[in-house]
Order: C-alpha cells, then structure tokens, then sequence
C-alpha cells in the first residue's frame, strides 16, 4: 500500500486523493469490462430534468468519476452507482433508497444548494421511473444476450457541460465522509479510540479506528464477535488502525487487484512478492509491467502456464527471475458479504517456480502424452482440439467439483503441497485417478483423456519427488528376457518404447503384464464392435474393479474369445504378457487401484500397437 501510495502520487489529505484510493474498479477481473448505463439529467438552474438513458462504454480513465464503491447487499452503495441484476430490484435499492438518505446531518452536513440537488434528483427519478426503468431493460437485454454486465450511474449536463457523479461537489462530499466515517462509524454506534497505538503501523496516533475491515473476513457485525466484552464500540481495542494505515491498506488492496489478482478453476489468488533486500520497487514493477505489456510476453512460443489452462497467469515470467524476492500466495473466495481465504501457501522463491515449470516441461514431451488431442471449450461448447500440455487442470479434473462429489478441498492441498515441496501421498492421488474413470468407465463414456491426465499427473509428481509413499524403482534393464520369444518384433519394441517413457512406473513385470493385457483386451472390444456393434465382454471387466486372480483368468477368456472370432492377430503380445506374468511370481505386491490403472492404460494406448491385420475403423476404447 506504501508502495502504490508512493508511486501513483496519491495525497491521501487530498479530496481526490481519497476518492482515487476508495473508488473501486468496476472492470474487476471480467474479460469484458461492464457497459455504463447512465440516467442522463439536464439541469437548469436548481432543477433536473430527465432527458433519456445511455449506454455507453466503459474507460478506466474514468472510473474514479463513476465514484462507485459497494455498500452492502441488501442497503445501498456508497452513492447511486451500482452494478445492474435485475433491474427492479437495483433500481429502487440502490438508486431511489440512495435519495431517501437525510444528507443534511452528521457526518455529511451538506449545503442547502447541495440538499436542493438531491432532492430534485429524487423528484425527477420519482416521476420518470417508468420511462428510465423501460430504456435501462431495453439495453439490457441486447447485454444479456452477450453474457456481458452492466453499471447502472448518473449523469448531469448544464451549459453543455456532462458532469459524472465524481464530478460533482455534492456526491464527492458524500463519498469522502461516508468512506470516512465508516472506518469508525457501523452498526448505530461508534468504535474509536484516542492517542492510541495502531496495529498496523505500531505507532501512537492521535486517533485509531475500530471497523476497519479491507477484507471482509474480519467483521464485527455481531457483538458476539468482538472478544472482550461484546460491546461493538470497543472493537477499536481488539484491532486499532490509524488513517493513514487504513488509506495503505485500501490502496494495497486495490494494487493486488490491478496488477497481481488471478484465477484459476473457481478460485481467485493473489501473487503477493516481499523482496529479500528490502527495496520493494523492483519485484512491483514486475507485477505491473505484466498486466499492462503481458500480452507481448505471452505471445511467446515458450511461454507456458500451470496454475490454469490460459496463458493469464504471471508464474512463468516470475520463474525467470533471480532469487532477490519470495512470493506467497493467497487463495480465496469472495462475495459481497464474505472474503474467505482457502490457502495461503508463502515463502514461494521463483527458483521453486523453475522447478515446477522444469517438471512441466519433462511431462509434456513425452511422446505418448503429447500425442493426446484435449478438447478446446467456448461457453461449454467443444470448439476444437490442441495437443495436451500439463497444467494443475490434470490435478482438477480429478480433485474437482462434480454433481455428485465435491473434492476441492483436496484439490487445494495438492496445489499447496506441490509449491511447498511437501510429499504427496501416492495411494491417495491414485485413489483420485481411478475413481474418476470408474465412473467413466461404468457410464460408457471414453476415458483416454481421463487415463492420460492420471498418467501425466503421477509423472508429474514423481519428478518433482512428492510421491512419499510411492518407491520409485528402475528400469528393468538387467531382467531376464529368454521367456520372450522375438525381442526384435514390433510389438516388443512398441512396448519397450513406452516403458523406458515412464520407467518410474513400469518397474515391474506385474505392472507391464496388466498394461500388455489392457492393450489385449482393447483390441478384443474393438473386434466385438466391428462384428457385432457392441462390447458385451466389457462386462467382464467389472467396472475396472480388478485384482491379481482377476487379471489372470481374464487372459485366457480373451485369448478364446480371440479365435472364437477366428482374429487372434496379436501372437507376440500374448507371448510378452506370459513372459511378465511368469516374471510377475505368485505376488505381485500391486493393489486393486493399481492393477485397475495399469490395464486402463493399456486400453487406451492400444491404438499404438499395429498389426498385420489391423482392426482399424472400430470403435476405440469403450
């Protein structure tokens, strides 16, 4: 806040000054910034009439003079400017309710000119609210088709002169006592303390105030929650602050919103850096240069995201940079009544971020997961397809939101465990995975997409060394190999090729022998779908509920349902799957969701393993 204080040249003694800090940005974090829809008034010495309403677009240059600052839920805002929902209900909420206000008492005290204003803006909305109502619902349903939102403000013109809300004396009055007085002044009563220390700045001030809440997650709304007491007007003792810490804060919160607010799958974060060598002014810069030349940096080829599918994430810019500052990161949700912070994640060096983007880099050029085509969604329509690329996307699809299985709690502990290097269990996110595609599965519905996330996101992890309780073995590269028959056959260098891909993961002959198997049994289903137009040996699979006994007495079915069909092209795939079996021993040591990920993973690379007789044209997967 002393930063951006200092830097934009704000006076917080100046009138405008304090506007600047306590005005809010109505652009928000939307991609499309809010139409303005401006009651026009024409003013002829101490009357107003109405002329008609605008729609006219949006400029931050001017955000200040829409002089717009949220004032609660169900009252109004700080003056009668608002955001439009239904048009009813903002109308005489937050517009006419705004006139009903005595402004001729404390802490406004306005001058009778000022009251005459007012009062004949009130008159004038009273007598025309059905012609304004009917032109502010005709531009809003053209919005509306648009999925965009709008502003609802006033505007006056006298002598050719288009005066906005922040233009004029009165409503600027209005705001300045108002935002004020509400550091002391809620509730019917007042919290206020007099040569005090303030929390903040740790310094004895003439005066502290006891409702400042830059956040909403400290409130006072209720006695109740004021410790000491439960008397409202000595919550200025529980957390005094000063004027001037009040402003930088506000001003700190507004510059987190601007420059380093971000979102990704629901949630919002802050990117908050702290320099190591206390000149803050460097890694701030950083943060605003990013917002008002990103599109230039993103541009790049190279440039990669992680926290979210879209390239508006700043991480990768950060994860060039030296180790002179740290970052923390804060998650949170907010509404109007409510700022609830979900993870604070801190001491984040961009050399860790490196890290994590170096990790990314290793997963997405692995052939067989750079292979899968992910689909491209606009408004929930697919709209094309791109090459997958590994981003915490693959840690939501599977630790998400459902209708029927709420997991973001666990989504959000991944994400914090991954930036802070803490181990991850390795039974837990495997759990995740195949839940996920049993559900699939059992539903008809294509898992290759959901069976590669799991896959990349397991490679992901075991890079980065998060997987605790996972024992990462070798390549199997002294194992015998005179139980198989031809080492020089395709099928066995297709394989090789895509265990020496993953060898964290295929270190075992039982794992290869349920993904050879899964392969197996993928293209039985596909010669069941050309012949027949189903799948009936799908059943077999119990809904991937698999085990070692099940693993082994589903290959002999497959291979007779094989020559039943007079189709067994797949000799060499058999005699590799005995080899591993027979390497396997009676023991695999590998748990029910394990075998159930290994064989899905076959199943959905089996189009990669290609034989004399192709069974191409089939339907794939299931």
């Amino acid at each position: 806040g002393e930063y951006s204080l200092k830097k934009d040249r704000i006076n917080p003694e100046d009138p405008q000054g304090l506007i600047d800090i306590f005005c809010e940005n109505l652009h928000g974090t939307s991609h499309t910034p809010p139409h303005i829809l401006t009651i026009e008034f024409n003013k002829k010495g101490d009357q107003v009439s109405f002329a008609r309403v605008i729609n006219e677009e949006y400029k931050k240059a001017n955000n200040s003079r829409y002089l717009y600052r949220f004032g609660s839920s169900r009252g109004t805002n700080v003056t009668p400017t608002s955001m439009v929902t239904d048009i009813e209900k903002t109308f005489r909420n937050k517009i006419k309710r705004w006139f009903d206000q005595d402004f001729s008492r404390a802490p406004y005290l306005l001058e009778e000119r000022d009251l005459k204003l007012i009062k004949s803006m009130k008159e004038c909305l009273d007598t025309n609210e059905t012609a304004i109502k009917e032109q502010i619902e005709e531009f809003l349903l053209g919005i509306r088709a648009k999925k965009e939102s709008a502003v609802v403000t006033c505007v006056i013109s006298e002598k050719n002169i288009r005066q906005y809300l922040g233009d004029i004396d009165a409503f600027r009055t209005i705001f300045i006592k108002k935002t004020r007085a509400s550091l002391s002044q809620k509730y019917n009563t007042e919290s206020r303390g007099e040569n005090k220390i303030c929390s903040v700045c740790r310094k004895k001030k003439d005066e502290v105030f006891g409702f400042v809440s830059t956040y909403n997650f400290y409130t006072v709304d209720k006695p109740g929650m004021v410790s000491g007491g439960f008397d409202q007007s000595q919550a200025w003792k529980n957390y005094p602050v000063c004027l001037e810490c009040a402003l930088a804060l506000e001003c700190g919160k507004k510059y987190l919103e601007n420059y380093s607010r971000f979102r990704f799958y629901g949630f919002n974060y802050y990117i908050i850096p702290k320099s190591l060598y206390g000149d803050q002014s460097g890694i701030f810069e950083t943060l605003k240069t990013f917002q008002s030349e990103g599109d230039k940096i993103k541009l790049s080829d190279n440039y990669q995201v992680l926290m979210s599918d879209t390239k508006d994430e700043i991480l990768n810019h950060l994860s060039g940079k030296g180790n002179s500052f740290l970052c923390n990161i804060l998650i949170y949700q907010e509404n109007n009544n409510e700022f609830k912070i979900e993870r604070y994640i801190e001491d984040i060096f961009p050399s860790r971020l490196k890290e994590l983007f170096d990790a990314k880099k290793i997963v997405d050029e692995k052939s067989t997961l750079h292979s899968l085509q992910v689909p491209i969604f606009n408004d929930k329509k697919k709209v094309g397809e791109h090459a997958f690329e590994f981003s915490f996307e693959s840690i939501y699809h599977f630790f998400g939101k459902e209708i029927d299985h709420d997991a973001r709690t666990y989504f959000l502990d991944i994400v914090t465990r991954i930036f802070s290097g803490k181990e991850i269990s390795y039974p837990f996110i495997l759990s995740g995975i195949i839940r996920k595609n049993r559900k699939l599965f059992v539903q008809n519905i294509l898992t290759k997409e959901s069976a590669l996330r799991g896959l990349a996101l397991l490679t992901y992890l075991n890079e980065l060394k998060l997987l605790g309780s996972y024992q990462d073995g070798i390549t199997m590269t002294n194992q015998s190999k005179s139980i198989v028959a031809d080492t020089s056959s395709d099928t066995y260098k297709k394989s090789e090729a895509i265990f020496q891909e993953f060898p964290a993961f295929f270190n075992a002959s039982a794992k290869r022998a349920v993904f050879l198997e899964g392969v197996l049994c993928q293209k039985l289903l596909n010669i069941q779908y050309r012949e027949r137009k189903a799948t009936p040996f799908r059943t077999k699979l119990q809904g991937l509920k698999l085990d070692q006994n099940r693993i082994q007495s589903l290959f002999p079915e497959i291979q007779n349902k094989l020559e039943e069909y007079k189709a067994n092209y797949y000799r060499d795939l058999e005699r590799l799957i005995s080899a591993s079996m027979i390497e396997s021993g009676n023991d695999w040591k590998l748990s029910k969701d394990e075998i159930a990920f290994y064989f899905l993973i076959g199943m959905n690379l089996a189009d990669q393993f290609a034989f004399e007789k192709q069974d191409d044209g089939v339907k794939k997967d299931e």
